[in-house]
């Protein structure tokens, strides 16, 4: 079949997928790999078949599963010859791919909170539940948390409400949020998930004593006086004087249940969380594992960082012990990668708080934070890094990158390891020297792509300038340097929407429709791949998922078209998109396939 080359600039997304045609069953494949419905023999055939193997498209005639397990994938004739009793599955000319994985996501403690409470936000959301308008300016906030905390359901208890960004929306006071919300307790989860504002009525609920919750080291980031608090301030409130809303079990349900609807929109069958839990292990794990076990759609890999090990106040020795009996918690749809380990660079992209090696610009109020200080990097990276782990870390800001490619050289000098992978996370602002180095040292990256399109145009008048701005998040950079790269949401830094990614990491599409510095774009198969089979390397699992191969787990992703055929594009807001309206993913493999 002849093939057309991949478009250079476009990716088709969030087409209708479909499979089955006349097939009268349906197949959920568990996490375990085990299918639900059906133990035999199952023939993939009749469609364009991408392997994601290899450095250009592959493609196949067939694939055989098998207890959902990989057996076969080839020819047609040969696979009907080995396999004369498989059951049929024709694919109708639809394109089948890996089930799409995403490498950095927080699906309890930040999806399971954000998707059972209300957002208030400068780009639209369209969520399992509802469609959240875009929010812009001061005034139109406040009125809106007016009306939204005021008609919530859950205003005789608190009201949460994510999204608040003083670039959009201006600085707010104490003052303002109490007019705003009257008696009724309530939080501003900042877009950042780094920051909290709280007004007088929650500061009364919870009980809140600044010079009780907030340790010594963290009271810089704390304003006593609009009730506000960010990074290592944030994190000891959320551990701390609300616990009680961080791990609030009837809402997380109702979260984790729509987070489950969105993965099987968006075509997820697996998904790596990088410092889990990020409140407590008793307030996440048993919600995660419940509703894993129940949807048996996707499989999750969770990694202990930082976090954890600072609220629990334990050393390096003993969280490492720790680490290693995390593994008798795994289950059928849950993996500890009890070899891997997150650390925290500088503060968040969203809340203009990451350190830069040059100034900002057009922002008097900005403000470079250390979400773990130099001082204390060194120690912890140098354990872990004596200590056989992969480590994971979070970094936003070029400064805070510099920090980190410093340690990872000298820990190379000091003690090399041929094989360490060690990866950066998010990667907003960064320079071409500093991809230079990651390649010569062997380092990985996954990065929100989605940060270009939020915030390319905005951070260009307020932050950084153009010449940073329109460079965030550069693809390019990293792909023709053969790093290793995946990209990520960091849900609910990004929609969960790894064809969203792709097309921005592709496009270099901004929230303006126009594109920004396309030349830092990579190429579309790179984009695909990130969502795929460098998704699966981020976490080291790319030998059992991520690509279409023998030997590997049957998780499929079918899409109605190839991303490599020439279309006729329509706009539907943001998205270009084939089909008028917001169309879904189903899947073959985990989610099951209606016919």
């Amino acid at each position: 079949m002849k093939r057309t080359p991949f478009l250079p600039l476009v990716l088709c997304l969030l087409l209708i997928a479909c499979g089955g045609g006349n097939n009268k069953k349906a197949y959920a494949t568990g996490a375990n790999g085990n299918t639900a419905a059906s133990t035999e023999d199952i023939l993939y055939f009749n469609g364009d078949i991408i392997t994601m193997e290899g450095n250009q498209p592959q493609y196949a005639e067939a694939v055989v599963s098998k207890k959902g397990e990989i057996v076969f994938v080839g020819n047609l004739s040969e696979a009907q010859k080995q396999f004369p009793a498989a059951e049929k599955m024709d694919l109708h000319g639809k394109t089948m791919m890996p089930g799409f994985i995403e490498p950095h996501a927080h699906p309890v403690s930040l999806g399971g909170i954000i998707l059972s409470n209300e957002i208030i936000a400068p780009h639209e959301w369209k969520m399992p539940q509802q469609t959240y308008p875009a929010v812009v300016g001061h005034d139109n906030y406040l009125k809106a948390l007016h009306d939204v905390v005021n008609n919530s359901e859950n205003k005789n208890d608190y009201v949460m409400v994510w999204g608040y960004h003083k670039a959009w929306h201006g600085d707010i006071t104490k003052k303002e949020i109490d007019k705003a919300t009257g008696d009724i307790p309530t939080i501003i989860y900042q877009r950042s998930c780094h920051e909290i504002y709280l007004n007088s009525a929650a500061l009364k609920k919870f009980n809140v004593n600044v010079s009780k919750d907030i340790p010594k080291d963290a009271m810089a980031q704390v304003d006593e006086k609009n009730g506000h608090f960010w990074e290592r301030a944030y994190q000891s409130m959320r551990a701390g004087a609300l616990k009680a809303v961080f791990n609030d079990e009837a809402r997380i349900k109702v979260g984790l249940t729509r987070l489950s609807d969105m993965m099987l929109q968006n075509g997820i069958t697996a998904m790596m969380e990088p410092s889990f839990p990020n409140s407590t292990f008793e307030g996440e794990y048993p919600a995660l594992k419940a509703e894993a076990d129940k949807t048996n759609r996707y499989m999750v890999y969770l990694v202990p960082g930082f976090p954890e090990q600072y609220s629990l106040k334990k050393s390096n020795v003993d969280f490492d012990k720790y680490i290693k009996t995390l593994s008798k918690y795994d289950s059928k749809n849950i993996t500890f990668l009890t070899d891997q380990y997150k650390l925290f660079s500088d503060g968040a992209i969203y809340s203009l708080a990451m350190e830069l090696r040059s100034p900002y610009l057009h922002c008097p109020t900005c403000k470079g934070e250390w979400i773990i200080p130099p001082a204390y990097q060194k120690p912890l990276f140098d354990f872990y890094w004596d200590h056989g782990y992969r480590i994971h870390i979070h970094v936003t800001g070029d400064k805070g990158l510099e920090s980190y490619l410093q340690l990872l050289e000298d820990a190379q000098k000091r003690n090399p390891r041929k094989d360490h992978r060690t990866t950066f996370h998010h990667l907003g602002v960064i320079g071409e020297d500093q991809a230079e180095r990651m390649a010569k040292m062997g380092a990985e990256a996954s990065v929100n792509s989605y940060y270009l399109y939020a915030m390319g145009n905005k951070y260009a008048e307020i932050g950084l300038g153009p010449e940073r701005a329109h460079a965030i998040a550069p693809m390019k950079w990293l792909t023709e340097r053969n790093i290793p790269t995946s990209v990520h949401s960091d849900f609910a830094m990004a929609p969960a929407e790894p064809l969203t990614l792709a097309w921005v990491a592709a496009t270099r599409m901004s929230d303006s429709g126009q594109p920004l510095r396309p030349d830092l774009g990579c190429s579309v198969y790179d984009a695909l791949k990130a969502i795929t089979i460098s998704a699966a390397s981020t976490f080291s699992y790319e030998n059992k998922i991520g690509s279409i191969k023998e030997g590997k787990q049957a998780t499929f992703t079918i899409l109605d078209q190839n991303l490599q055929t020439p279309v006729k594009l329509t706009t539907v807001g943001r998205f270009k998109l084939t089909t008028p309206g917001r169309s879904k993913l189903t899947m073959l493999g985990r989610a099951k396939l209606t016919t």
